[in-house]
């Protein structure tokens, strides 16, 4: 009697360690989840009398991380961008108001565990949605409307480059905490041939500083993890 509950008490230990460490050693590959941060945007260039103007960016990120270091993830995102200008004839908020679609490799520091943070770069794509000028003041000079829709003054596309690190905690069952940061710098011209109230500037580029809070959820089966935690 005792040898047979003693062998069931080590049959029942054995299941038991199997399965914890099993999950121990599981790894996510695929995670999705939404995102919501703060855009610091401006332009580079021929920006003079500009500068930064806070924004809102929010949407849904794709992650995938392989059982190694590499991984790649793509957001969709509603991205609030423009800047401030001030010169000695108008002082008014510029908002362009994009579709922001980055595609990032992404270098994890850590080989699998809670905390893997990771460095990433890559292209980013933005579709403009609207543009439109607001807080206008006349310093001197004519009456004009300063105030206004002003989309046609923007190209609908921007491609730029984006880089920067993000910091990754595990917090249950296949979720995970993120906070985000990068700097985002577009490569073409934003401004369409019309001209805006500061001149038709030949060379003006998107700049943007961005800080997001997100959360992941793992996404299909895991995959056991060749390294220890």
């Amino acid at each position: 009697m005792f040898r047979t509950l003693s062998l069931r008490s080590t049959t029942l230990s054995f299941l038991l360690v199997s399965c914890c460490l099993s999950g121990s050693f599981a790894q996510q590959r695929f995670s999705a989840g939404p995102r919501l941060g703060l855009n610091m945007s401006n332009y580079w260039g021929n920006a003079d009398n500009m500068s930064f103007k806070p924004g809102v960016t929010a949407g849904v990120f794709l992650m995938y991380s392989s059982l190694n270091h590499f991984g790649i993830s793509a957001d969709l995102l509603y991205s609030q961008m423009g800047t401030k200008f001030a010169d000695n004839r108008y002082k008014f908020t510029q908002h362009v108001n994009y579709l922001e679609i980055p595609v990032v490799a992404r270098y994890f520091l850590t080989l699998s565990g809670n905390f893997r943070p990771n460095l990433f770069v890559g292209p980013s794509l933005a579709i403009k949605l609207n543009a439109k000028r607001t807080n206008g003041e006349i310093v001197s000079g004519p009456n004009t409307a300063v105030n206004a829709d002003n989309t046609g003054d923007f190209n609908d596309l921007d491609l730029g480059a984006t880089g920067g690190f993000q910091l990754n905690w595990g917090t249950g069952p296949r979720q995970r905490f993120l906070i985000d940061a990068r700097y985002t710098l577009g490569l073409s011209n934003v401004q369409s041939r019309l001209s805006n109230l500061w001149g038709a500037n030949n060379s003006l580029h998107n700049s943007a500083i961005t800080v997001t809070l997100g959360y992941g959820f793992g996404v299909g089966r895991e995959y056991p993890s060749r390294y220890r935690r």
